[in-house]
């Protein structure tokens, strides 16, 4: 199978190449650049212990501030003990967490893990940070309900986006980013395209209320601007990725192809698992193996060479229901 391109690392020429040397990767390099240039006023990500003081010196480079919440021991979440109450509750982030000692490099620490940060140009901010649901010992201890509601404020996300995610993110009702696909009804713009997001190439985080929500286009549209100013190669690249069409299952399974999509008819030359959690991505084996794909409600038609190469019958899934739609994403 070929090497993901989504997740490669893109060391930009100049602007905002600090933050790339001192995480070792580009993941969310668009947002770090909307962060510098004031259209973003808040983020948080996960930095490996041993290169805080590096990411540290970046930070101050670019006027960030930034303060450090809990380590994280990030596991997939095949591997969480049956025992651990409140397990079923995790949903884009699984982890063991444990309290931050006074000295980074104590013995206790791996350097695997990873510190949760906060990082705004408004040292006000980061005191509004909402952590994320994590393991402590044999339980999950989830963040308050009224952070959670109003977390996107702080993090700069469209109103009705944050509207729209109260009423439908709850996953064991909805899957969100099927909602988001039914109230789309005009062609989706690249721009409103979330499932890069946690790759090295997106211009937003955010799950928009539709596929082509005139906010994020407008917020979206500026940070593109500006970025392009500075690293044309990176807005070249993130466009490129982004004007693809994608097979959505939920919030972490989803696929990335290259090719025409006609008559619910995909013809493809490439594909790619674009979410990170890869014990997700249970059809990339049957994908590699056809040329193109078809979806009538829960079923996945797979062709080779126009001959009917196998069936994938979609479960449902009482937590995190999974229904599956394709999406092209233009202008």
């Amino acid at each position: 199978m070929q090497d993901n391109p989504l997740f490669r690392t893109f060391l930009p020429k100049k602007f905002c190449k600090e933050f790339v040397e001192a995480k070792g990767n580009s993941l969310q390099l668009g947002l770090y650049m909307a962060l510098v240039l004031g259209l973003k006023p808040l983020m948080d990500d996960w930095i490996p212990v041993g290169n805080l003081k590096k990411f540290k010196k970046a930070c101050r480079r670019y006027g960030i501030y930034l303060r450090e919440d809990v380590i994280f021991k990030c596991i997939p979440s095949s591997q969480i003990s049956d025992n651990i109450i409140g397990r079923e509750i995790l949903t884009t982030t699984s982890a063991y967490g444990k309290l931050i000692p006074k000295r980074h490099h104590s013995k206790n620490i791996s350097l695997q893990e990873q510190v949760h940060v906060f990082l705004s140009k408004d040292k006000n901010l980061l005191t509004r940070g909402m952590w994320y649901p994590v393991i402590v010992k044999d339980r999950v201890i989830p963040q308050p309900r009224f952070d959670s509601l109003m977390y996107g404020y702080v993090l700069g996300y469209p109103q009705c986006c944050i509207k729209f995610f109260r009423e439908f993110n709850n996953w064991r009702m909805h899957s969100y980013l099927y909602q988001a696909y039914k109230h789309t009804i005009a062609q989706p713009h690249y721009l409103c395209n979330p499932f890069l997001k946690d790759t090295s190439f997106a211009y937003i985080y955010h799950m928009p209320c539709n596929y082509r929500c005139l906010e994020t286009i407008k917020l979206a549209r500026k940070i593109r601007r500006e970025i392009k100013k500075r690293e044309p190669d990176y807005v070249n690249f993130t466009d490129y990725y982004l004007k693809k069409i994608y097979l959505v299952f939920y919030e972490k399974k989803y696929y990335w192809f290259e090719g025409n999509f006609e008559n619910n008819v995909v013809v493809f030359k490439k594909m790619f698992f674009c979410s990170p959690d890869k014990d997700k991505d249970v059809y990339s084996r049957y994908f590699v193996k056809a040329d193109a794909l078809s979806l009538k409600g829960r079923r996945i038609y797979l062709y080779k060479k126009r001959n009917l190469y196998k069936i994938i019958n979609v479960p449902l899934n009482e937590f995190a229901p999974e229904y599956p739609f394709i999406i092209k994403f233009g202008e």
